[in-house]
């Protein structure tokens, strides 16, 4: 049994006509399994890409936008940093401002401010914090927080890093 033989065979029993419908349909066959294996998902990825592209340029500008706002925050100076004097100050003045009053306000010999506060607010104490670490540049290099008898009060001692000239 030889297949080409055996094809032989079956092609010269068939009438020209028959042989041309089977060669149109041959082709057509290769054709149609062409376009269903390579034309028809190129298309459909060229489709979906060309839907996305829209959405992605929109990320990409995103993206630019947010990388050049960051290179213009890196670029502006530090918040103001003053020495370690106009930082104590600063920061008993902001104490003030808040209403807050530390029971003990210790320089350290690393230039460290070490505050004790007795049963004070804790979100006025907290909101304070926040603030003099943006708006001083004061690090916390340590906390210890404890509840008072008082509800919503606590006792807390700090050390603030102050910034250096």
């Amino acid at each position: 049994m030889d297949p080409q033989r055996d094809f032989q065979v079956f092609w010269s029993e068939r009438a020209p006509r028959e042989r041309r419908i089977l060669t149109i349909g041959a082709i057509f066959l290769v054709l149609l399994a062409l376009y269903l294996l390579l034309v028809g998902p190129a298309v459909a990825g060229i489709d979906r890409l060309q839907r996305l592209l829209p959405q992605s340029l929109n990320q990409a500008a995103e993206l630019e936008a947010l990388v050049a706002e960051a290179k213009h925050l890196r670029g502006l100076a530090p918040a103001a940093a003053p020495g370690a004097a106009d930082a104590r100050s600063a920061v008993g003045t902001a104490l003030e401002t808040a209403g807050l009053q530390a029971s003990r306000n210790t320089p350290q010999a690393n230039g460290d401010l070490h505050l004790t506060f007795t049963n004070v607010p804790y979100s006025r104490w907290a909101t304070w914090l926040a603030g003099v670490e943006k708006n001083l540049g004061v690090h916390t290099s340590a906390v210890t927080v404890k509840a008072s008898a008082t509800p919503g009060n606590a006792d807390i001692e700090l050390s603030l890093r102050l910034p250096h000239a």
